[in-house]
């Protein structure tokens, strides 16, 4: 079990401690030496409060710390990604061409890494991707070019892929626009999962279904 503290419950009880005082962010700051970019960072579940930190906003909120930590450290059942709340961040570097949305954070520890990839045809990717484990692809909008070991892989709009993620492999958008994709990743022993055995490699020619279109 998980027993770091459930920042995703804080952030909640925090946010409706606030609108339960209808406070908006800049009026709480204004009252602190906060900054609304940390307090909304606290109420979506994105950083953990210092104690001092954690006091003075209880004392703003006019509530107890106990109110606001009490039962933390149970594992979440569940988290939700609200859309245009999550932080978008640059893949590798700002000149990848790809920006990479996290949709849980919020969970601590967690087994896989499912995030929503903006992929456009700026920038270069020298250095392909790899890891141990296990990657699921799904294309969202756009056509999507999978350079896979030796391979070439083309996916339209509702394609997904499943492949083994040790073998390196480069994403770039197959048309001029920019491919959306969803991406839920998989790696043994992350966090201290035990991890299990991952099975055979996917090839492009016939466990990606029809997606294959060519060889690099």
């Amino acid at each position: 079990m998980n027993s770091t503290p459930n920042l995703a419950d804080l952030g909640r009880r925090v946010r409706a401690a606030r609108l339960a005082r209808r406070l908006t962010l800049e009026e709480v700051v204004s009252r602190t030496d906060f900054t609304v970019s940390w307090l909304s960072k606290i109420e979506n579940g994105l950083l953990a409060p210092s104690l001092e930190g954690l006091v003075r906003l209880a004392e703003v909120l006019e509530c107890g710390v106990d109110d606001l930590v009490a039962g933390l450290s149970a594992a979440p059942r569940f988290v939700v990604a609200r859309r245009g709340e999550n932080p978008k961040k640059s893949a590798r570097n700002g000149r990848s061409g790809m920006i990479a949305e996290p949709l849980a954070d919020a969970w601590q520890r967690r087994a896989m890494e499912p995030v929503m990839l903006h992929i456009s045809g700026t920038g270069n990717r020298k250095s392909p991707d790899h890891h141990d484990g296990e990657r699921f692809l799904h294309v969202i909008d756009g056509d999507l070019k999978i350079i896979y070991g030796d391979e070439l892989i083309v996916l339209a709009a509702g394609d997904s892929i499943y492949l083994d993620a040790s073998l390196p492999h480069a994403l770039f958008p197959s048309g001029r626009g920019e491919a959306r994709v969803l991406s839920v990743s998989f790696e043994p022993g992350r966090n201290g999962d035990a991890g299990r055995p991952t099975r055979s490699r996917v090839s492009g020619k016939g466990n990606a279904k029809s997606a294959a279109r060519g060889k690099a």
